[in-house]
């Protein structure tokens, strides 16, 4: 045994071990509204509030615009047609355009089920639906893929200009701030 060491600080027995001081522990300091943060340290709701300002008029304007382009198509033609492809690539252009940065995924992945609900209500409400739902189902597939493609294709194709244009400020951006502080 050492000399000077009494046997209960060797235990590992927390029960028989002395006391320990406690470890301090660093709280960040709370950062008030010019530092990024809220007055009274809690986190900002400005995402929030900055997606309330998005046009909501937008969104029911890309949603309406196809079933306006299908209905026009029957009452015009056989079936959905070049007006159901027309307005379909316009609402899903328009969709792209006004969405969020994080909405943009949902406006990407939404123009082939959206036109293909619009295809079979239209279809079902004209009564093109025949005897058997398996037949008419091939019908609304065929009516309503070149308005998926080309709506799809617009979306897409929107949403890649928003990308680069971001990209392009974003660097831009930075090399200005970096000529300003190096020179």
């Amino acid at each position: 045994m050492q000399s000077g060491t009494p046997a209960a600080d060797r235990s590992p027995d927390p029960a028989i071990s002395p006391p320990q001081a406690p470890v301090a522990r660093r709280v960040p300091r709370q950062r008030g509204r010019a530092e990024g943060g809220a007055p009274d340290g809690h986190r900002s709701r400005r995402g929030l509030r900055a997606r309330s300002h998005r046009p909501r008029w937008a969104l029911l304007a890309a949603l309406a615009l196809p079933v306006l382009g299908a209905v026009l198509g029957e009452t015009t033609g056989s079936g959905p047609g070049w007006p159901f492809v027309v307005s379909g690539v316009l609402g899903g252009a328009l969709a792209a355009v006004t969405c969020s940065r994080a909405g943009a995924w949902w406006v990407a992945y939404t123009p082939p089920p959206a036109v293909m609900l619009i295809t079979a209500a239209v279809e079902s409400a004209v009564g093109k639906t025949g005897s058997h739902v398996a037949t008419g189902a091939v019908r609304w597939a065929v009516d309503a893929f070149p308005a998926m493609a080309w709506t799809e294709a617009a979306v897409i194709a929107v949403l890649a200009v928003r990308w680069f244009r971001a990209r392009r400020t974003a660097s831009g951006k930075s090399t200005e701030r970096g000529a300003q502080h190096g020179a």
